[in-house]
């Protein structure tokens, strides 16, 4: 059996399921994290707006000292799909099907500082600063997210500017150079540019 292909063999009833696969994505996330070299840690509250606390680099080339806390929400999409970017709803057995939530709310700055998606299928992360998403709906395609699949780099550069240059498409050859020599991408990819 492939276990990437594995969904739900012991027939769990769909709310408790998809409330399991949540948590799971959750693990394999800060797993891939970890894995790419980043401090990880479960939030020590659970009911707070965010899953993990991820240790990113303000300018890691030119200051690899200089940490940051990052509070992360994890979420999960599929292909074809939206990323929800609200709060304050359960998934699972306990989940209350009224629309809208009377808890239900878009997340900022206030509640964290990103937002960390995982491809269902293959295992891809969408790395989107919450800053980024001020201007959006409640959800957006996952489409639309491509500029942010498997950008490591934006935990690797989490300042101002940087940011900036790339949710406005408008990255410099040398944060590209940058980029490609870390292997975070192929020289003919530019995320941002």
């Amino acid at each position: 059996m492939d276990i990437f292909k594995a969904r739900n063999i012991t027939n769990l009833e769909r709310g408790k399921f998809s409330a399991l696969l949540g948590e799971a994505h959750q693990h394999i996330i800060a797993g891939l994290l970890m894995r790419a070299g980043f401090f990880v840690a479960a939030a020590p509250v659970r009911t707070e707006p965010y899953d993990l606390i991820v240790i990113a680099y303000r300018d890691h080339k030119n200051r690899p000292d200089e940490k940051v806390l990052l509070r992360t929400q994890c979420r999960t999409v599929s292909k074809g799909k939206s990323l929800r970017l609200v709060g304050g709803v359960r998934a699972g057995i306990d989940r209350d099907y009224r629309h809208p939530s009377p808890k239900e709310y878009k997340y900022t700055e206030e509640h964290n500082d990103l937002i960390v998606a995982i491809d269902e299928d293959d295992f891809s992360l969408y790395i989107v600063p919450t800053r980024l998403t001020k201007g959006w709906g409640k959800s957006v395609s996952i489409h639309k997210l491509e500029l942010f699949r498997n950008r490591f780099d934006l935990l690797l550069n989490w300042r101002d500017e940087y940011l900036e240059q790339c949710s406005s498409g408008s990255l410099t050859e040398n944060l590209l150079s940058e980029q490609t020599s870390l292997g975070l991408l192929e020289e003919q990819d530019s995320h941002c540019a």
